[in-house]
């Protein structure tokens, strides 16, 4: 029976979610963020994926990229495995013997076994596709497992001797989290349901081959992972209907549930004890996870007792590092460290958030400048990295088996931007998003500290109709550990259809937080008039987030998104050129197209990252600096941004002037004036960059290319702008491990050119764009999700009015050809 959602069920969001403009790890999942980093297995300080042995007396769980075992009432962990890779997911075998586990051995994810007493692991499969998620059948020779070999996440049943692979669930979409009940005549898994949000409800199925039957329908969000109890009359799984992940207990058949645990950060992956008596769960309420069990009649968190590792027993031999990062003055200085041990794999401090990026697969944690860590003996690799303007140090260090060794790194800063009046911010992240880490706003800012971001615009917002973020949170302040060098400030994004607008500075809520999204009372399509209007009137103001990903060369193409039409309204203060949400170069094609139709926006960076995952990259990956004649303030920043004094990079620093002019200033030629301008541009880079360009109204007239190690250039060069139009410059690299995008980029807002009393505008560009707001204005009516005819109405209303702007520039254009 093919189950086909409203909404894709890889995300939550509104509309199909692709990597963006990121290269995921697993591109054979068709760049699906959310699964990379919601579903699949993490690296992690805290344990993860705990199991019960068939005596009860053991918990199996990941930590630290190995399985461990534990006594079930805590002492010493004992890994059964060790390098090369890392090793998730352990489920125990029926008979106790052996352990089912999900491997990274080569860069991809395969299921294998390993003995309890730890040693050599078997690999049971070795596709180039992600394999994960064993769980073991009844008979313990074969074992239950979710792949996506054919495109989405199916489930497959394999048979470990002969090595034969069935498939047995395949709804067409992602299929995940099998289970199989205690006398193994059934299969409860996730799977979408038609018509509905979420990565899908909970179905059970007749084994071999009977029909599914969805018994429990909420909006999901990779978390749940059903298991059985062991009479097998109830389910145990993961809720969040109620704002936060909560264990919960389900009649087998279908039902009411009833949540087992009740507190405002998260529980997961319950499992059931083999005598039916307890749960073992995780919770974050402190940052990495915990594990705890409880009676399975659930209870507050005072009822839950701590399973404390109290010390660790590795299978290769460990030393400590203790690591201090200084700044320029010799003082403790907050960075970011990148750790590879002699084993190969890396490792981050006890109580550290273990991420990585996606993009470059470099693993990483945040330091307030002191860390401590254990690691195998031998020589380590430690790289420290902070923000875009310091050089990063890398060095080799010998870790010895008995005592701590020490280390000392001190950053030099590359350039002092803030002293040339130039403060960093990214317009666009996010706190808490489904992650596993129990991210604070203390820690959340000083992972921001860290990473040297002036000011971050903490985006709170709804996936699908949950909220990302606390309602609490935005307070029309900066966040209470904000100061005169760095700022936090809560604030929102809007989520309609055909894109999203992040609101900046924003004193209250506007409600409501989503537009066009099916299946909800907010269905139709909506455009962002309001929300962009009333951002001002509350003192901030609203721009546009990851803008374009694919290809932009057809209005068809275009037309993806509903920009064209709120900007020929004259609405929406910036433009996120640099996201890791969205390519560069296709959004700075259409950046290129709003400037020669006349329309001055910003260029702005924001990252769009998700804070409390652990493949997700930080916030100040896509940054905004801003030029500010005065002391930092947040109102102070983003008025900057608004008179367009901006540029926005994923690394490289670029500083143009025109004739002396900054970004966002006019330079005003009379007649007779020469139109040969003098242009300086400085580039600055923690990475190589590839060439330093020069654009006049969008085309490339200067193209420079570094010398040296391409990270540093300072130039002067004359162009002609005999018309009147823009001057802005951009600079573009290769992929690199600094930099967490696709490739290093860096576009200046323009320096404008007003020739006497003349409009600038180019015709193609124009009528381009006019073309789009005709294409989306088809799309939009195609589908006829309006409400009432005034909605239809109004949009109408807002498309003609779009049209009556391009064609005035279309005839501006045609009359100074």
């Amino acid at each position: 029976m093919l189950r086909i959602p409203l909404i894709c069920v890889i995300g939550l969001g509104l509309g199909v979610d692709f990597a963006h403009g990121q290269t995921l790890r697993y591109p054979k999942l068709g760049g699906q963020i959310r699964v990379e980093g919601h579903l699949l297995p993490a690296v992690s300080t805290g344990p993860l994926d705990p199991s019960w042995s068939p005596d009860g007396d053991w918990l199996a769980f990941s930590l630290r990229g190995d399985i461990w075992k534990l006594p079930q009432d805590g002492g010493e962990a004992i890994a059964l495995t060790q390098a090369p890779g890392y090793h998730f997911e352990p489920v125990w075998s029926p008979d106790g013997k052996r352990l089912a586990l999900t491997v990274d051995l080569d860069g991809n994810l395969d299921v294998a076994v390993v003995n309890v007493e730890g040693g050599s692991i078997e690999r049971l499969t070795r596709d180039p596709h992600v394999d994960i998620q064993p769980a073991w059948d009844l008979d313990g020779h074969s074992l239950y497992f979710v792949s996506g070999r054919e495109g989405s996440l199916d489930i497959y049943h394999l048979d470990i001797k002969s090595g034969e692979k069935t498939r047995v669930v395949s709804s067409g979409f992602h299929d995940i989290q099998p289970s199989v009940s205690p006398d193994g005549q059934q299969l409860a898994y996730i799977s979408p349901v038609e018509g509905r949000l979420g990565s899908g409800g909970i179905w059970v199925k007749p084994l071999p081959d009977g029909q599914p039957q969805l018994i429990h329908y909420e909006e999901t969000s990779f978390r749940a992972k059903p298991t059985w109890t062991p009479d097998g009359n109830a389910l145990i799984y993961v809720s969040d209907a109620a704002g936060s992940n909560d264990i919960a207990i389900l009649p087998a058949t279908g039902g009411n549930y009833v949540r087992l645990t009740e507190h405002p950060m998260d529980e997961y992956a319950p499992v059931v004890s083999p005598d039916g008596s307890r749960v073992a769960f995780l919770s974050n309420q402190t940052g990495p996870t915990r594990l705890n069990t409880m009676v399975v009649g659930g209870g507050a968190g005072g009822a839950w007792s701590p399973v404390v590792i109290r010390s660790r027993r590795p299978r290769i031999k460990h030393g400590r590092l203790k690591g201090e990062v200084l700044g320029p003055d010799g003082k403790l200085m907050p960075a970011r460290v990148h750790l590879r041990a002699s084993d190969g794999r890396a490792y981050s401090p006890e109580e550290a958030f273990h991420r990585v990026s996606s993009v470059n697969e470099n693993h990483y944690f945040h330091t307030q400048g002191i860390f401590e860590v254990e690691l195998p003996v031998g020589k380590a690799s430690i790289e420290v990295q902070r923000g875009f303007e310091y050089q990063p140090r890398r060095v080799l260090v010998d870790v010895s088996e008995n005592g701590t060794t020490d280390l000392v790194l001190k950053l030099e800063r590359l350039v002092d931007a803030p002293s040339r009046g130039w403060f960093s911010g990214d317009n666009h992240v996010h706190d808490l998003h489904q992650g596993r880490f129990g991210l604070t706003q203390e820690v959340f800012f000083n992972q921001l500290v860290a990473d040297d971001l002036h000011v971050a615009n903490a985006l709170i917002h709804m996936d699908g109709t949950k909220l990302m973020g606390r309602w609490s949170d935005l307070t029309g302040e900066p966040y209470r550990l904000s100061n005169d060098d760095y700022i936090l400030f809560y604030t929102q994004e809007f989520r309609g259809s055909f894109g999203h607008v992040g609101l900046l500075g924003l004193q209250r809520f506007m409600m409501p937080l989503i537009g066009g999204a099916p299946s909800t009372a907010y269905s139709s399509d909506v455009l962002k008039v309001r929300y962009l209007n009333e951002v001002r009137s509350q003192g901030g103001i609203g721009g546009f987030l990851h803008p374009y990903n694919g290809a932009v060369d057809t209005p068809q193409q275009a037309a993806s998104s509903d920009i064209p039409l709120h900007i020929a309204l004259g609405k929406g203060d910036f433009f996120d050129v640099v996201c890791i949400a969205s390519d560069e170069i296709s959004s700075a094609k259409m950046y290129y197209r709003f400037l020669n139709s006349g329309f001055r926006i910003p260029a702005t960076g924001g990252t769009d990252n998700f804070s409390n995952v652990w493949r997700d990259p930080s916030g100040g990956t896509a940054r905004t600096y801003a030029y500010l004649e005065g002391n930092l303030g947040y109102r102070e920043w983003l008025s900057a941004v608004k008179a367009g004094r901006t540029f926005a990079t994923n690394g490289p620093l670029l500083f143009l002037e025109v004739e002396g002019k900054g970004p966002g200033e006019e330079i005003y030629l009379k007649q007779g004036d020469s139109s040969d301008l003098s242009v300086h541009v400085e580039l600055v880079s923690i990475v190589p960059i590839n060439k330093l360009e020069i654009l006049v109204n969008g085309e490339v007239v200067e193209s420079l290319r570094p010398n040296g190690e391409g990270t540093r250039m300072e130039a002067l060069v004359s162009v002609n702008v005999p018309r009147g139009g823009w001057v802005a410059a951009r600079a573009i690299g290769s992929k690199h491990r600094y930099v967490g995008d696709n490739y290093p980029f860096a576009q200046t807002s323009p320096v404008y050119v007003k020739r006497a009393e003349i409009s600038f505008a180019v015709a193609k560009d124009a009528r381009f764009l006019l073309e789009v707001v005709n294409e989306l204005w088809h799309r939009v009516d195609s589908r006829d999700s309006w409400r009432t005819t005034v909605e239809k109405e109004n949009y109408f209303r807002a498309v003609e009015n779009a049209r009556s702007v391009y064609r005035r520039a279309i005839a501006i254009a045609d009359t100074i050809r």
